[in-house]
């Protein structure tokens, strides 16, 4: 019965430490040839951290599964704006193969790639 008991313990806190994230997606836009797609969303991966804004470039229609593969920011313990629990951010196509990036100067950015699923990013601060 220990036994048992033990290897519940472990494998409930084995389970706590993986996956617990959730995306909600907040705004999608497709390129102007419809061939790629720019989705912002929340993630959050419970109490122990913060809500996070995130942007990937993916599949028209698609959704993202993990994190941003293109942009990953936090509120910076409250310095950002917030909009939906993560720091407000925006996305507006150049063209068919730039997307730009609009983003609160106070957030704190872990992630911000230059290119991603072959789309060219262009990102900017904007004071808010």
């Amino acid at each position: 019965m220990v036994k048992f008991a033990t290897c519940l313990a472990i494998a409930t806190l084995l389970s706590a430490c993986s996956g617990g994230c959730g995306n909600t997606v907040l705004a999608d836009s497709v390129s102007p040839d419809g061939r790629s797609g720019a989705v912002i969303f929340q993630r959050d991966c419970g109490a122990t951290t913060g809500y996070s804004t995130q942007i990937s470039v993916v599949r028209p229609g698609s959704r993202p599964t993990g994190a941003g593969n293109a942009y990953v920011a936090d509120g910076n313990h409250g310095a950002a704006v917030a909009n939906h629990g993560g720091p407000w951010v925006e996305t507006r196509w150049i063209d068919a193969g730039h997307l730009l990036v609009r983003y609160d100067a106070n957030s704190r950015i872990f992630k911000q790639e230059s290119q991603a699923a072959g789309v060219q990013i262009t990102y900017e601060a904007v004071d808010r």
